[in-house]
């Protein structure tokens, strides 16, 4: 590393140095200090007190080693998905082949191929991209959910309690069905036992009328005679 141009020590120079740095170390004289007038610490190199070149300092400090990255690092802020910045009407020289946006190329175009480009037809121009350049700490970078919106959510959530209510009402639906087939099958057996209960009843009268032929001792036509059982119930 270049260091700062020191002016030339004579051997008397280099001896007085020499010797007060072994009275600083002894604790005989008082610390060295820095521009911001903090104490230098005795056990820190001295190479590590030259200032570089670029840092335009001839006395010793310590600001050089410390981050030189002023710029405040945020760990909310992300990056603005989707945002655009101006809208073209025509294409422009270097922009993308497939869409006419400025901020990327034909390899990087995310928009679906077109048959024919914006470079042909000069029709429906991508508006531009807008490019961030954000800096995150430790945390933010390994923040799997940074940049997130809960917002988003919502249509998430909502289509799932649409499809938890339609199964409901489906449910409910069959459920409504398979109690009116149960009714209807109750009935009609019921039809069907009315039915047989008078088809036994008619059997039964049937059952209790006997025709017999009976032939006359004057050698006539011959007739029928009806004859009624007495039921005898036990």
């Amino acid at each position: 590393m270049a260091t700062a141009s020191v002016a030339f020590k004579s051997r008397k120079d280099h001896r007085k140095q020499k010797e007060l740095e072994e009275a600083r170390k002894a604790g005989l004289a008082p610390a060295e200090v820095d521009e911001g007038g903090k104490e230098i610490n005795l056990h820190i190199p001295k190479y590590l007190t030259i200032p570089p070149l670029y840092a335009k300092s001839e006395k010793p400090s310590l600001k050089h080693q410390k981050n030189w990255k002023t710029k405040p690092v945020s760990t909310t802020s992300y990056y603005d998905r989707g945002a655009k910045t101006y809208q073209a009407e025509k294409y422009r020289k270097g922009a993308c082949q497939n869409c006419g946006a400025m901020t990327h190329d034909v390899k990087t175009c995310m928009e679906r191929p077109r048959k024919v480009g914006a470079k042909y037809t000069d029709k429906n121009i991508a508006p531009d991209e807008k490019i961030e350049s954000l800096e995150f700490d430790y945390d933010g970078k390994r923040d799997r959910w940074n940049g997130y919106d809960p917002s988003s959510y919502c249509h998430v959530r909502d289509r799932h309690e649409a499809k938890e209510n339609a199964r409901e009402k489906y449910l409910k639906e069959q459920q409504l069905i398979a109690k009116l087939e149960e009714k209807n099958i109750d009935g009609e057996e019921e039809d069907l036992r009315v039915d047989e209960a008078k088809i036994d009843e008619s059997m039964q009268v049937d059952f209790a009328k006997v025709k017999k032929r009976v032939r006359t001792t004057d050698g006539g036509s011959t007739g029928t005679v009806r004859k009624i059982r007495s039921h005898i119930h036990a």
